[in-house]
């Protein structure tokens, strides 16, 4: 199947009416943000802190990265798999990952009577905001710096031993994220200066309220995303 063919397949996909019925119960928040960000560190240390908050397991096509564990980190599963459960309806919701593979939800992925906290892609995002859900929410999650994401995105090529063309994927990917973010009028901006203060701000939309530092955190956000294009001029003159 080419991928053009994939993401038309994907993009024209709907849960089948049963689930649909099932998911007006549901309370979702997405986190946001490029590779190294922090994403799954924060939300760990949410679910640890919350009791009532929990992770949603992610279905994925891609192969597993370092020190992930299948059941644990994501449900790890072939193309052909997803694809059969999209022919029948049985997906709560799936989006094509930037380099073609799949990332999936079912409906037994979502707590009861809990918060379900998952990282989405910005297509994701927009796939959850057509989905009759209790509610929805959705988080940016901003390095403090661009410097400390470099050095943060460094030891992730370094354990997951990328070559040059995985990292520049992961920049592309970045820069389609700030993007989102940056354009997006539903989005809260959240800051990962340490994750106790990130957890904080992510409990702060959970209760209704806008994170204090927002507005600072999206001119950082904004600055991030102008040092990101300066990198991906260099290396695109090389």
């Amino acid at each position: 199947m080419t991928g053009d063919k994939l993401r038309k397949l994907v993009a024209d996909y709907k849960p089948s009416p049963q689930v649909l019925k099932k998911m007006v119960d549901i309370r979702v928040m997405g986190t946001v943000g490029p590779s190294a960000s922090g994403k799954t560190t924060i939300m760990k240390a949410l679910v640890k802190a919350s009791p009532k908050i929990k992770l949603i397991l992610d279905e994925t096509s891609r192969p597993p990265r370092p020190n992930e564990v299948n059941g644990v980190d994501f449900l790890f599963r072939t193309k052909e798999e997803i694809l059969e459960d999209l022919k029948n309806g049985e997906l709560a919701q799936l989006a094509v990952g930037p380099n073609g593979d799949l990332y999936s939800t079912r409906l037994s992925s979502y707590p009861k009577n809990a918060v379900g906290l998952i990282p989405l892609m910005p297509a994701a995002v927009k796939e959850f905001r057509q989905l009759p859900l209790k509610s929805f929410q959705t988080a940016f999650i901003v390095p403090h710096s661009f410097e400390a994401w470099q050095e943060w995105l460094a030891k992730q090529a370094k354990a997951g031993n990328w070559n040059g063309e995985k990292l520049q994927s992961r920049l592309a990917e970045a820069k389609q994220s700030y993007e989102f973010a940056l354009s997006d009028k539903e989005i809260h901006f959240v800051l990962n200066d340490e994750i106790d203060g990130a957890v904080r701000r992510l409990q702060q939309i959970l209760g209704g309220q806008k994170p204090a530092d927002e507005e600072q955190t999206r001119s950082i956000a904004k600055e991030n995303y102008s040092q990101l294009l300066k990198l991906l001029n260099r290396s695109s003159n090389l």
